[in-house]
């Protein structure tokens, strides 16, 4: 009777311990199909040194040496002017990517003379590009923009901006398509820092949900 009871309970044990590794698995008819619940997300990184000014109202190309221990960024420097610089930058996206909205988080510094607490605002928006599709063609949606406070005088400080709102990628993104992006400082909105501000880098997060197959 005693071994009875000891078998009952390791097998209640054993069906406790199976549905709790089932779960978050989805089932498709007599075949359990082991893809989990969780979104998956991943980030691709665009340094300033890969992105090109654009010829209207482009920013300005630099590479500045922190001098103490000889570290060299390249950056762009965006004035604070009514005029909204921009650079820009394309590649496809990764064959994983959802299709979906995207966010961005900037790095960024400033010239020197820049005073701690000073607010500078970045944007950012995309657009797809299909086979035949016009090199010329607009962007489609008008993007997202992000501010940050200086966190140091002199853009002594290396910084990381929070993310964006959801970015929608114009053109109806489909696979293999090159994307443009494009950067700007966003002089009109919350901006009040005199001097330039200087873009180190823009780190893009997606979501990844698509299946890759072989060419």
């Amino acid at each position: 009777m005693k071994t009875i009871k000891r078998n009952k309970i390791l097998f209640a044990v054993l069906g406790i311990l199976l549905l709790s590794l089932l779960a978050g698995y989805s089932f498709s008819g007599p075949i359990v199909s082991l893809q989990t619940s969780d979104t998956n997300y991943k980030t691709i990184y665009i340094d300033a040194g890969a992105m090109v000014p654009c010829t209207t109202n482009g920013a300005l190309a630099g590479t500045y040496e922190y001098g103490t221990h000889d570290l060299d960024h390249d950056y762009y420097a965006f004035d604070d002017g009514a005029t909204k610089e921009r650079v820009q930058f394309k590649s496809p996206m990764p064959e994983d990517w959802d299709r979906g909205t995207v966010k961005a988080k900037f790095y960024w510094s400033s010239a020197t003379s820049s005073t701690a607490n000073d607010t500078c605002e970045w944007g950012v928006k995309a657009q797809a590009f299909s086979n035949s599709d016009p090199n010329d063609a607009a962007f489609a949606d008008a993007g997202e923009v992000i501010s940050d406070v200086l966190l140091a005088d002199n853009g002594g400080d290396s910084q990381l901006s929070d993310a964006t709102p959801a970015v929608t990628v114009g053109g109806t993104p489909a696979l293999g398509d090159m994307v443009v992006w494009e950067f700007w400082r966003n002089t009109d909105g919350t901006d009040d820092m005199a001097e330039d501000g200087w873009l180190k880098g823009v780190i893009i997060q997606y979501k990844a949900t698509n299946a890759v197959a072989a060419w």
